[in-house]
Formats: structure tokens, C-alpha cells, sequence
């Protein structure tokens, strides 16, 4: 089937901003024709629809650069505690899932709860999960990932005990008494991962077609994911068989040398599904206080996060992975891990070891201003999340209020000339790229119109940001020949926005794709 896009502007990204007044002709799965209507009408054989843009633009279909998605489908299946900011709320919750559940799973899985901001912390323990289920195994993940709520069944079921001491990059929590609080942080965490009993793959499948027709309207149409083993072979199982998800999968550690010992490489795959690189962790998060900065926690006298690997570590580990083909990216949220990880990648730079995807560096939370050269020097490849920001103020203000000038700082890494592309980091936050938009745009708390824009000066513009999740993002993957921008041969991976140029900055936050073309198909259409 032909499509041809008439009656509007075309953003191609493959030149800043441009925006061109031309149709533009879709193939067997391909952009064939960018020119007059005529034009395209000419270059089309076979049947055909003209789709009327109606004036609004048509632009390159959105990738979002780091992900969990399989975690984030699931969340269709499993307890779901977003948003909650009272204990009361979280019980609703808790009390909602058990009367939608009379067959409880082998394992309560889910998350979503931010100790940040819920009223009473301190009630945030395992008594609190046996009330509701005293005898399945649960474990929800904190909102960001790096800390466990467990009942005294999962604790059980791991082998935790109050003399368990705490392993090397995490803690095993315990209460004012000495007992066990079921708060399990960071590494600690993992001991849970050889005992879980997980959704099945059915029931995975299942979420993963909710999800991604989910994200059609958001104009996703692929995404970079960190997943374990099990959650890559249910992905990529969906990939190849639904043609509603482009994929490219990163690996943790524990992985590395089946991987390495595999035939596989950074890039194999197909369009539909292939392989990243190598995913390390140089320290925490923000919201758990182990991202690792220079001076200490305002709080915590003596606390300045978890440094998980050391400078020397992690270009071993890199290096080990460039010579075996893999790329390599890796987690760094406060400024000491960031300059830590440059370091890294300097050296690993000096050694001229490269691989097929770029190094990168997720998240860069935190950056002094003299490192951004560094930064720079280095050649990494910056995966950042906008929406981050909108939820981390109030945590920056308190926790890092000496280093707050450091924080997202957008501006200034796109001045210098450093490689960016945008993500969520869902479900950690919301998956939606027109809320990284807004936030990358106004920087204001929450998302608020209403708020101040924090740091101002680090604020980008529309065309930058949108080039973050296209061809910005193509690039993370070595697939800028690919997708990500509109010209003649590339995927017809497409979206349609009403006309923002003419719209304000709040147009972002109820936005929603008008029409989204994967492969040359409408998988998602509303408005056009």
C-alpha cells in the first residue's frame, strides 16, 4: 500500500528544524518520494491514500533511549503504586490488587513507591505487606529502581535474616530494634532475583501488546530497554512477531560472559529487535541517596552515595566488552560517578577501543561545569531523561542544594557539543516523550505551568528536543542510516503533530500523536 502525506510541513530532523511545505510518498515500508504532490503521485505504483495533513506536521516516529519495558508493560499485571503519597493510599492500593487477585500469583511483583514523598515513611515495612499478604512472597520495587519493599515471605524465601550482613554496594535495612525493616537497598536487592517467580510468558506477551499500543499514541515506536534474561526473550519474541516494536535491548552484568561466549555482538539483530551493549552501574540514585557525589549528604553526615565501581573497574569491565564487541553504557547520576565514569572513558578512548554503538553514559544528573569538557573529550554518548527533572526539584533542594547549579544541566552539554538523546528511564517515570518535551522546554516542578522555570538558563528549544528523540536517538544505535529523520530509503517510521510552532510551551503536556506509521503501517490514527 501507498501513502502520501499532503497539505502540511514536513520536520525531516535530518537539518535542525528544517521544515519543509512538500508531500511525501510511503513505499513497502519506506519513505520513497519527498517532493510535490504530483510529484509523489507520479512516483507511486499501485493503490494508494492521500492522507490530508490538514496543515499539521509530519515528523520522523519517537525512540525512547532508555527504558525497562518489559517492566513497564508489566505493571498492566501487577500492583501498581505511582503516584501514591500517603500510606492510607498504598494500603487502598494493596487492598484493590488482593480483591482483583483471589488467585494470587507464586509472587506479589510491582512497585512505584517513592519514600520522598509519602506522608509516613517510616510505616513503609514488611508488617505492612504481611497485613494484606502474609503468606506470598512480595517485593516492589521502589519508583526508582534501586531499592525493595518485601514482605517477611520474601525475605524468607531469599535466605535474609537480621544477621545477614550487608553485601558490597547495598544495605539490608533493619528497624530501631535491630530487626529486619524489609527495606532491602540497592545490591541487596538482587539476592531476590534467583527466587522469584515471575508473570508467565502468556501473561507478558500480553502486557507488551497493551503497552505498545499504549505508546502509539505517544508516538513511540521504539525503545532502548535494560532487561534481564527473561525479559528479553519474552521481548524479543514480541518484537518479531507483532511488528509493533522496534527494540534494542542492553545487558546487565551478570550476563556478560554467556554473552561473550554467545557469537552475539553489539548489533545483532534485525530492524525489529537487535542487541545493545554491556549496561554497568557506577553508583545509585538520587531519590535512595547513593548516587555518589563529592561532598556529603546534608543529612547524612559522611554519606556521599555508592560508588559501585571504581574508576580502574569500569574501564576494565568496558574494555573487556570492546574487545569482545560489545558496546558499553553506563549508569552515573551524581557528579563523582560521572567524572568517575569519564575518566573511564577516557582511557578507554586512549586505548582506541571502540565498538559498534557508541559508549554512552545514562542519565547525567549531575555534572560539575569543568568536567563537561571532559565530558566532550571523552566521545561518550549522553542518554538523558527530561522528565527526571520535573520530580527530582524538591529532592535536588534538599539533598544536593550545594551542587543544585550542576543539576540537568541540558544547556550547556548540547552547547558543547556532546551526543544526546532523550528517554523516560520508565517506569521509573511516565514513558510519555511530550512530558520529556515540556521538561527539557520550561524545566518547572511537576510539570506545573504554574511553577517557576528551575534553572532557566538550561532550558533548550523545541528542535533540539525533538531531535533527542529522533535522530538524536537513532544515533544511540547506530541506526541513523535507518530511521530518525525523513528522507528517501529510510524507514517509514512516521508521526503527525498538530502545528506546535504556533502553539505555547503547555501545548506538550496534552499532546498526543494525531497518526503513527510503523513500517509503513497505521498502527494508531486520530485526527488525520
Amino acid at each position: 500500500m501507498n501513502y502520501i502525506f499532503t497539505n502540511g510541513r514536513l520536520l525531516t530532523c535530518e537539518t535542525q528544524g528544517e521544515l519543509l511545505k512538500a508531500s511525501l510518498l510511503v513505499s513497502n515500508g519506506r519513505i520513497r518520494a519527498i517532493g510535490s504532490l504530483n510529484e509523489c503521485q507520479a512516483s507511486a505504483s499501485g493503490s494508494r491514500e492521500i492522507i490530508d495533513l490538514k496543515g499539521n506536521i509530519l515528523l520522523p516516529a519517537f525512540t525512547d533511549t532508555h527504558t525497562h519495558f518489559t517492566e513497564y508493560a508489566k505493571h498492566h499485571a501487577q500492583i501498581d503504586l505511582l503516584g501514591c503519597a500517603t500510606i492510607a493510599g498504598i494500603r487502598s492500593r494493596l487492598e484493590e490488587y488482593r480483591q482483583n487477585h483471589p488467585d494470587l500469583p507464586r509472587w506479589i511483583l510491582g512497585g512505584g513507591w517513592d519514600k520522598n514523598v509519602l506522608d509516613e515513611p517510616g510505616s513503609l515495612n514488611r508488617r505492612l505487606l504481611d497485613e494484606f499478604f502474609p503468606d506470598v512472597p512480595t517485593a516492589l520495587y521502589s519508583k526508582d529502581y534501586h531499592s525493595r519493599w518485601c514482605n517477611s515471605a520474601a525475605l524468607k524465601a531469599a535466605g535474609i535474616t537480621a544477621a545477614s550482613p550487608d553485601p558490597a554496594g547495598g544495605q539490608i535495612q533493619k528497624d530501631s530494634s535491630g530487626e529486619l525493616s524489609g527495606i532491602l537497598v540497592e545490591t541487596a536487592s538482587e539476592q531476590l532475583e534467583q527466587v522469584i517467580v515471575p508473570l508467565s510468558d502468556a501473561q507478558t506477551l500480553d502486557c507488551l501488546k497493551r503497552a505498545s499500543r499504549d505508546i502509539h499514541k505517544l508516538g513511540l515506536v521504539g525503545v532502548h530497554s535494560m532487561e534481564v534474561p527473561s525479559g528479553a526473550r519474552v521481548l524479543e519474541q514480541f518484537c518479531l512477531q507483532s511488528g509493533l516494536l522496534r527494540v534494542c535491548r542492553h545487558f546487565y552484568l551478570e550476563e556478560f560472559s554467556t554473552m561473550r561466549d554467545s557469537g552475539l555482538r553489539t548489533g545483532s539483530g534485525n530492524d525489529w529487535y537487535r542487541l545493545g551493549g554491556l549496561k554497568l552501574f557506577a553508583d545509585g540514585s538520587l531519590g535512595s541517596q547513593t548516587g555518589a557525589i563529592f561532598g556529603d549528604y546534608p543529612h547524612t553526615p559522611g554519606n556521599r552515595g555508592i560508588l559501585r565501581h571504581s574508576g580502574d573497574e569500569i574501564f576494565e569491565l568496558a574494555s573487556q566488552a570492546a574487545q569482545s564487541g560489545f558496546s558499553c553504557l553506563v549508569h552515573a547520576i551524581g557528579d563523582r560517578a560521572v567524572y568517575t565514569v569519564i575518566g573511564a572513558l577516557r582511557r578507554l578512548k586512549e586505548s582506541n577501543l571502540s565498538a559498534p554503538y557508541p559508549f554512552r553514559i545514562e542519565h547525567v544528573q549531575s555534572i560539575r561545569p569543568q568536567d563537561i569538557p571532559l565530558l566532550k573529550e571523552c566521545g561518550a554518548y549522553c542518554a538523558l531523561q527530561p522528565v527526571h527533572l520535573a520530580n527530582d526539584i524538591d529532592m535536588i533542594e534538599d539533598h544536593w542544594r550545594d551542587i543544585r547549579h550542576e543539576a540537568y544541566s541540558f544547556r550547556s552539554i548540547l552547547d558543547a557539543g556532546i551526543p544526546v538523546g532523550f528517554g523516560s528511564d520508565a517506569p521509573i517515570e511516565t514513558i510519555s516523550p511530550f512530558a520529556g518535551i515540556y521538561s527539557a522546554l520550561e524545566r518547572r516542578k511537576n510539570l506545573d505551568p504554574r511553577e517557576p522555570a528551575w534553572l532557566p538558563e538550561q532550558r533548550i528549544g523545541v528542535f533540539e528536543a525533538l531531535h533527542a528523540y529522533t535522530l538524536g536517538a537513532a544515533r544511540a544505535s547506530g541506526s541513523q542510516n535507518f530511521c530518525g529523520s525523513l528522507a528517501p530509503g529510510k524507514a517509514a517510521d512516521l508521526i503527525v503533530l498538530e502545528d506546535f510552532t504556533a502553539l505555547p510551551p503547555e501545548y506538550w503536556l496534552e499532546a498526543s500523536s494525531l497518526l503513527t506509521m510503523i513500517d509503513g503501517r497505521v498502527v494508531w490514527r486520530q485526527g488525520v
